[in-house]
Protein backbone atom coordinates (compact mmCIF):
# COMPACT_ATOMS: atom_id res chain seq x y z
CA UNK A 1 0.00 0.00 0.00
CA UNK A 2 1.62 3.22 -1.42
CA UNK A 3 2.62 5.52 1.44
CA UNK A 4 -0.49 8.38 2.05
CA UNK A 5 0.08 12.10 1.07
CA UNK A 6 1.16 14.77 3.57
CA UNK A 7 -1.49 17.24 4.11
CA UNK A 8 1.24 19.75 2.53
CA UNK A 9 0.56 17.61 -0.62
CA UNK A 10 -2.91 17.71 0.03
CA UNK A 11 -3.16 21.40 -0.01
CA UNK A 12 -0.66 22.19 -2.86
CA UNK A 13 -2.59 19.56 -4.73
CA UNK A 14 -5.91 21.06 -4.48
CA UNK A 15 -5.23 23.92 -6.58
CA UNK A 16 -6.47 22.81 -9.52
CA UNK A 17 -8.74 19.81 -8.45
CA UNK A 18 -10.73 19.93 -4.99
CA UNK A 19 -10.40 15.93 -4.58
CA UNK A 20 -7.00 16.38 -2.36
CA UNK A 21 -8.59 19.13 -0.42
CA UNK A 22 -11.50 16.57 0.27
CA UNK A 23 -9.13 13.76 2.23
CA UNK A 24 -7.56 16.65 4.06
CA UNK A 25 -11.31 17.10 5.14
CA UNK A 26 -11.73 14.12 5.66
CA UNK A 27 -8.06 13.64 7.61
CA UNK A 28 -9.11 16.38 9.97
CA UNK A 29 -12.84 17.20 10.39
CA UNK A 30 -13.18 15.20 13.48
CA UNK A 31 -10.49 17.16 15.17
CA UNK A 32 -11.16 20.13 14.10
CA UNK A 33 -15.01 19.58 15.14
CA UNK A 34 -13.39 18.19 18.67
CA UNK A 35 -11.44 21.83 19.16
CA UNK A 36 -14.29 23.93 18.28
CA UNK A 37 -17.51 21.97 20.19
CA UNK A 38 -14.53 21.83 23.06
CA UNK A 39 -14.06 25.38 23.46
CA UNK A 40 -17.44 26.52 22.72
CA UNK A 41 -19.48 23.94 24.08
CA UNK A 42 -22.39 24.06 21.33
CA UNK A 43 -22.68 21.40 18.93
CA UNK A 44 -24.28 23.63 16.44
CA UNK A 45 -21.67 26.44 16.74
CA UNK A 46 -18.69 24.25 16.38
CA UNK A 47 -20.24 23.08 13.53
CA UNK A 48 -20.48 26.06 12.24
CA UNK A 49 -16.78 27.51 12.91
CA UNK A 50 -15.76 24.03 11.83
CA UNK A 51 -17.37 24.48 8.53
CA UNK A 52 -16.06 28.31 7.92
CA UNK A 53 -12.60 26.98 8.94
CA UNK A 54 -12.08 24.57 5.87
CA UNK A 55 -14.05 27.31 3.76
CA UNK A 56 -11.44 29.66 4.58
CA UNK A 57 -8.68 27.17 4.21
CA UNK A 58 -10.07 26.23 0.70
CA UNK A 59 -10.02 29.79 -0.25
CA UNK A 60 -6.66 30.41 0.80
CA UNK A 61 -4.95 27.43 -0.13
CA UNK A 62 -2.92 28.90 -2.74
CA UNK A 63 -1.62 31.29 -0.16
CA UNK A 64 0.18 28.19 2.03
CA UNK A 65 3.64 27.65 1.84
CA UNK A 66 5.13 24.16 2.96
CA UNK A 67 7.37 25.59 5.99
CA UNK A 68 7.80 21.92 6.92
CA UNK A 69 5.17 22.14 9.58
CA UNK A 70 2.57 20.05 9.19
CA UNK A 71 -0.16 21.10 7.42
CA UNK A 72 -2.67 20.54 10.22
CA UNK A 73 -0.64 23.16 12.04
CA UNK A 74 -1.83 25.87 9.30
CA UNK A 75 -5.22 24.24 9.15
CA UNK A 76 -5.30 24.99 13.52
CA UNK A 77 -4.14 28.09 12.71
CA UNK A 78 -7.32 29.24 11.01
CA UNK A 79 -9.17 27.48 13.55
CA UNK A 80 -7.75 29.58 16.21
CA UNK A 81 -8.51 32.83 14.39
CA UNK A 82 -12.34 31.66 13.82
CA UNK A 83 -12.36 30.82 17.27
CA UNK A 84 -10.92 34.07 18.15
CA UNK A 85 -13.24 36.39 15.82
CA UNK A 86 -16.61 34.36 17.52
CA UNK A 87 -15.15 34.88 21.08
CA UNK A 88 -15.01 38.84 20.34
CA UNK A 89 -17.96 39.62 17.77
CA UNK A 90 -20.29 36.33 18.82
CA UNK A 91 -20.85 35.47 15.57
CA UNK A 92 -19.40 32.66 13.80
CA UNK A 93 -18.50 34.15 10.35
CA UNK A 94 -20.05 32.91 7.40
CA UNK A 95 -17.83 35.20 4.75
CA UNK A 96 -15.64 31.96 3.25
CA UNK A 97 -18.23 29.58 3.16
CA UNK A 98 -20.93 32.60 1.03
CA UNK A 99 -17.89 33.03 -1.45
CA UNK A 100 -18.24 29.35 -2.13
CA UNK A 101 -21.96 29.23 -2.42
CA UNK A 102 -22.03 26.75 0.83
CA UNK A 103 -25.46 26.73 2.24
CA UNK A 104 -25.27 26.38 6.69
CA UNK A 105 -26.20 23.21 7.61
CA UNK A 106 -28.76 22.77 10.62
CA UNK A 107 -27.44 19.92 12.58
CA UNK A 108 -30.42 17.47 13.43
CA UNK A 109 -30.63 16.15 17.58
CA UNK A 110 -29.12 13.13 15.99
CA UNK A 111 -26.30 15.29 14.64
CA UNK A 112 -25.71 17.10 17.86
CA UNK A 113 -25.29 13.51 19.96
CA UNK A 114 -22.33 12.35 17.42
CA UNK A 115 -20.93 15.99 17.81
CA UNK A 116 -20.83 15.31 21.50
CA UNK A 117 -19.78 12.07 21.97
CA UNK A 118 -16.93 12.93 19.17
CA UNK A 119 -15.92 15.58 22.12
CA UNK A 120 -15.66 13.30 24.73
CA UNK A 121 -17.33 15.96 27.45
CA UNK A 122 -17.45 12.61 30.36
CA UNK A 123 -14.03 12.10 29.86
CA UNK A 124 -13.04 15.32 30.09
CA UNK A 125 -15.41 16.91 32.87
CA UNK A 126 -13.86 16.30 35.77
CA UNK A 127 -10.27 17.95 34.26
CA UNK A 128 -12.51 21.09 33.35
CA UNK A 129 -14.38 20.93 37.15
CA UNK A 130 -10.99 21.00 38.39
CA UNK A 131 -9.34 23.55 36.42
CA UNK A 132 -12.06 25.78 36.85
CA UNK A 133 -12.11 25.25 40.90
CA UNK A 134 -8.55 26.46 40.89
CA UNK A 135 -9.14 30.14 38.49
CA UNK A 136 -9.85 33.37 40.44
CA UNK A 137 -14.02 33.44 41.57
CA UNK A 138 -14.17 36.27 39.12
CA UNK A 139 -13.10 34.08 36.18
CA UNK A 140 -14.60 31.19 37.14
CA UNK A 141 -18.18 33.09 37.28
CA UNK A 142 -17.56 34.41 34.12
CA UNK A 143 -16.94 31.10 32.11
CA UNK A 144 -19.82 29.57 33.82
CA UNK A 145 -22.38 32.27 32.76
CA UNK A 146 -21.07 32.97 29.07
CA UNK A 147 -20.09 29.36 28.08
CA UNK A 148 -21.76 27.29 31.25
CA UNK A 149 -25.33 29.31 30.53
CA UNK A 150 -24.36 30.81 26.78
CA UNK A 151 -25.45 34.17 28.04
CA UNK A 152 -24.68 37.08 25.91
CA UNK A 153 -21.97 39.37 27.23
CA UNK A 154 -24.25 41.99 28.33
CA UNK A 155 -25.90 39.94 30.23
CA UNK A 156 -22.77 38.18 32.10
CA UNK A 157 -21.96 41.93 32.82
CA UNK A 158 -25.24 42.69 33.88
CA UNK A 159 -25.06 39.82 36.41
CA UNK A 160 -21.20 40.14 37.74
CA UNK A 161 -21.68 44.04 38.17
CA UNK A 162 -19.31 44.94 35.85
CA UNK A 163 -18.83 46.38 32.39
CA UNK A 164 -19.13 44.64 29.19
CA UNK A 165 -15.63 44.99 28.52
CA UNK A 166 -14.47 43.86 31.72
CA UNK A 167 -16.82 40.80 31.44
CA UNK A 168 -14.71 40.26 28.05
CA UNK A 169 -11.70 40.11 29.99
CA UNK A 170 -12.97 38.04 32.31
CA UNK A 171 -14.27 35.46 29.91
CA UNK A 172 -11.08 35.53 27.55
CA UNK A 173 -8.24 35.58 30.76
CA UNK A 174 -10.75 32.48 32.22
CA UNK A 175 -10.47 30.21 29.11
CA UNK A 176 -6.63 30.98 28.86
CA UNK A 177 -5.89 30.09 32.47
CA UNK A 178 -8.45 27.43 32.21
CA UNK A 179 -6.28 26.19 28.77
CA UNK A 180 -3.27 26.89 30.28
CA UNK A 181 -4.96 24.28 33.61
CA UNK A 182 -6.04 21.44 31.37
CA UNK A 183 -3.81 18.34 30.48
CA UNK A 184 -2.22 18.08 26.84
CA UNK A 185 -4.71 15.34 25.84
CA UNK A 186 -8.02 17.48 26.24
CA UNK A 187 -6.80 20.02 23.59
CA UNK A 188 -7.14 18.52 20.48
CA UNK A 189 -4.64 20.44 18.99
CA UNK A 190 -1.21 20.11 17.09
Amino acid sequence: MPDEPSDAELIAGSDGDVTPFALLYKRHAPDVLRYFVRRTGCPQTAADLAAETFAQALRSRSRFRDTGAPGRAWLFKIAQRQLARFLRTEQVSDRARQRLGMRRIVLSEEDIERVEQLADFAAIRPHVQDALAALPAVQADALLLRIGEGLPYREVARRLGCSEGAARVRVSRGLQALGDRLPDQWEGTP
